[in-house]
């Protein structure tokens, strides 16, 4: 037995053995030690390692007083559950009144034995990979109080859910949050009985298949309901008017849905609640105060996200006091900032982004202890910092109008920054080196402004290990990348894009071994691609697109999870190296995790990307579903390798404006993700492949300027490509081309009873042929001739157009002539 009680260990009244805790991150291979506390009713041993505790049972069945039991995050797993931990013993299973088993690794059915725990009155198997159907036997458990199945792979239907609901008298907390339970809610319940109505206070169904359907107005029925959260499903309708009975409700989360509709005025008199978040629905109309007329200890309101109206007295004063307030997207009823904003005196987080405020800053603003401030996609002019709180963690005011140089002691302005978005701005300057002083500093945004010059130097000492996400894209900025960028070695997403730096890439950025994406494109950098790049082991997106690096494509590259490799527009040479072939994050879809972390606070980011013949932009949330090569516009030679076709998550393959030679690839339709493949400009020869029309999802193709020959192949998504997709290959022949391939035209001679019935059909064909042809023609003239004869401009500028053609033919014969009596007297003299 390995066992370790020491620092963290604590002990309650061990001597009795009723009460015995250990809180460490132990691992116990045998629990015998534990049958020796007879009298033990509670046992936490959360966090210890049980994986190999295979006498856990056996034991546990050996306490016959024990009440509690706390097992979670104890590596348990569905073997051991199912083989080595069951609670059997009549005197240990009638007692157990609280269960956790939560933060395991089960991976398989709802735990059997649980039906035998009579007595149980808290059951948490949370976060715990069961992926089972919801157990019917949780009705006959009528003590059960709370039930937490959160966070697993549960599938169910609402029926059961109702069924739970309409026997369990005793439930007071129902939390089956981010499970896979589906059906539409406003079509079950009905009426329920007494008891579950007077008892339930907290239903917790977030994150689940609930589909489209309003929100039941049995909701109202359960009159001590203190939390409801039906947030991230597809509930669609209006809000239910019943909701706003529910008198001790404290906490309403039905953000992240389809509702739509007004707000109920109802919810203004819920005179307990403390958090209203209705964001991300579709709801419309007009707010007023009698919306929040009795909320008088309102904490939290988010409304934003939806197409609403503030519309308020002008010197509203509001009953709350909020310490979260969330209204982007919402028209704010004032083209400044509104003043009952003023009288808001605890807000941390505050968004009014997109509210379509205009102006400058207020200067109340520094008076409120905000952490979180988000002003974007306003119309906001004028300097900033001299009105922000020293509070501040995260600054949002990208798209707006501001201008003028940042600070040059911004590091004392707003010390604690964690997160600074300008980008989108007319903000000008130098880039204070004041900015690198800020220590928390995680992420920046100064893209698309008007800085100019060089990267300010860093004056520190060691590393700046905070800064993660830097986003310089879209300046005037210049000069060499300066070596102390290698300082910033927590750097996981560095664009530097459309600036004027150049030179060679520093050295010292392989230190930035977190990197997950370099995007360096639209600059005039030079030299080779250095082999120290492969180094940088967790890049997924490299972009260097449109600069003037030369010489070969380094072998190093191979060894890198690239999901986005972006070369082109630049002067490389030598071969495509087959080993690319190997790009792991090209060969599936998976996504990024480090993309997926970032997205949802970092929409705003984009990238440039040509795909299907034209460069688009893509913002981190389509950036984590593409798979893209771009090698194009360089001077590589050689043929195409065979083993670039095990990428099988590439959407975007550019090879074109090249020197390459050879063949297509045979098994090119292994590509099975491609969307765009653009090969135009080259050497290649040889046939298409027919493999290639297993390319279901391919929507533009380009094979152009090529030496191809033969049949193009026919087949799904090839159907619908233009001939332009194949011009400039003449020995390619078959539809879309006009050009027929050999074999393809069959003469069938008419037989002679046919003959003189063909004979005559063509003639009658032949005379409506004509007439169609005569009366468009007549049409047409007439059509003409009457816009001559009505419109006086028209006629004008005809007759002088025809003036012209005249003059132009004439001219033609006289050079013709003049050039065959040269030619006679040269030859005939």
């Amino acid at each position: 037995m390995v066992l370790d009680l020491s620092l963290h260990t604590k002990w309650f009244n061990i001597d009795h053995g009723v009460r015995f805790k250990v809180s460490s991150l132990l691992t116990i291979d045998d629990f015998t030690w534990v049958s020796h506390l007879s009298s033990l009713q509670y046992l936490d041993v959360s966090g210890m390692n049980l994986s190999r505790a295979l006498n856990l049972n056996v034991m546990l069945n050996m306490l016959p007083c024990l009440t509690e039991l706390r097992l979670s995050n104890c590596g348990l797993y569905s073997t051991l559950l199912v083989s080595h931990f069951y609670l059997n013993s009549t005197s240990t299973a009638s007692n157990i009144r609280k269960l956790d088993l939560s933060w395991n690794s089960f991976r398989g059915e709802f735990p059997k034995f649980v039906e035998n725990l009579t007595a149980l009155r808290v059951l948490d198997l949370s976060e715990s990979h069961l992926n089972s159907s919801f157990p019917l036997y949780l009705e006959n458990l009528k003590t059960l109080e709370r039930l937490n199945l959160a966070g697993n792979s549960i599938t169910g239907d609402v029926v059961g859910l109702s069924r739970l609901l309409l026997t369990q008298c005793a439930l007071k907390s129902l939390d089956i949050s981010y499970n896979r339970f589906k059906g539409q809610m406003s079509r079950s319940y009905g009426n329920l009985s007494g008891c579950t109505m007077y008892n339930l206070e907290k239903l917790i169904l977030r994150s689940n298949e609930f589909t489209s359907g309003n929100l039941p107005d049995w909701l109202g029925q359960f009159k001590r309901l203190k939390y409801l959260d039906l947030s991230w499903n597809s509930f669609s309708g209006s809000i239910t008017q019943s909701l706003g009975t529910l008198s001790a409700l404290e906490v309403l989360r039905i953000h992240d849905n389809q509702l739509n509709g007004t707000i109920p005025v109802s919810l203004g008199q819920l005179s307990n609640l403390k958090t209203l978040d209705l964001s991300y629905n579709h709801l419309e109309g007009v707010v007023t105060e009698a919306n929040f007329a009795n909320l008088t200890i309102l904490e939290e309101l988010s409304i934003d996200s939806n197409l609403l109206t503030l519309k308020v007295i002008s010197d509203w004063m509001p009953p709350f006091q909020v310490k979260t307030l969330s209204m982007g997207s919402c028209k704010i009823g004032t083209t400044g900032f509104p003043q009952w904003l003023r009288t808001q005196k605890k807000v941390s987080f505050l968004d009014i982004s997109n509210a379509g405020i205009s102006g400058t800053l207020p200067q109340w603003l520094d008076e409120m202890p905000l952490e979180t401030l988000d002003l974007s996609q306003n119309l906001i002019v004028g300097s900033i910092f001299q009105k922000l709180p020293p509070t501040l963690w995260g600054l949002d005011l990208s798209d707006n109008l501001i201008s003028g140089p940042l600070p040059q002691n911004i590091s004392e302005m707003v010390p604690s920054l964690d997160t600074l978005l300008l980008g989108g701005n007319l903000i000008s300057g130098l880039i204070p080196y004041s900015l690198w002083e800020i220590p928390a500093l995680r992420v920046l945004d100064l893209s698309k402004n008007n800085l100019f010059g060089n990267l300010p130097l860093y004056k520190g000492r060691g590393e700046l290990s905070s800064l993660q996400v830097m986003t310089l894209s879209s300046n005037k900025l210049s000069g060499i990348l300066p070596s102390f960028i290698g300082n910033f070695t927590s750097l996981g997403w560095l664009q530097l894009n459309n600036n004027s730096f150049y030179g060679e890439l520093p050295s010292t950025l392989r230190n930035c071994t977190s990197l997950m994406l370099l995007d360096l494109g639209e600059n005039r950098f030079s030299g080779s691609i250095p082999t120290w790049i492969g180094d940088l082991l967790y890049l997924r997106i490299f972009r260097l697109h449109k600069n003037m690096f030369n010489d070969d494509i380094p072998s190093q590259l191979c060894q890198m999870p690239l999901q986005i490799m972006d070369f082109g527009n630049n002067l490389l040479t030598g071969p495509i190296p087959h080993c690319l072939g190997n790009l792991s994050g090209m060969m599936d879809e998976s996504i990024s995790e480090f993309l997926t972390t970032y997205a949802a606070q970092w929409l705003k980011t984009s990238m440039m990307q040509v795909i299907k013949g034209r460069e688009l932009e893509f913002t981190s949330l389509t950036l984590m579903f593409q798979g893209n090569m771009d090698l194009s516009r360089n001077n590589l030679v050689g043929s195409i390798p065979k083993e670039i076709t095990n990428l099988s998550g590439l959407h975007g393959l550019n090879l074109s404006h090249n020197n390459l030679t050879g063949k297509i690839p045979e098994k090119i339709g292994g590509l099975k993700s491609l969307e765009s493949l653009d090969f135009s400009e080259n050497q290649l020869s040889g046939i298409i492949p027919p493999s290639i029309s297993g390319l279901n999802f391919l929507s533009s193709l380009n094979l152009s300027y090529n030496n191809l020959s033969g049949r193009i192949p026919t087949g799904n998504q090839l159907q619908t490509l233009p001939p332009s997709s194949y011009l400039g290959n003449s020995e390619l022949c078959g539809d879309p081309l006009p050009i027929k391939c050999p074999g393809d035209i069959k003469s069938q001679p008419p037989t002679a009873t046919g003959h003189q019935e063909e004979y005559e059909e063509d003639d009658s064909e032949k005379v409506w042929f004509y007439v169609a042809i005569m009366s468009g023609y007549a049409t047409g003239l007439w059509g003409f001739v009457g816009v001559l004869v009505l419109k006086k401009s028209w006629r004008h500028a005809y007759f002088q157009f025809m003036v012209m053609v005249k003059d132009k033919v004439l001219l033609v014969i006289a050079l013709g002539v003049a050039r065959l009596k040269n030619y006679i007297d040269q030859f005939g003299g």
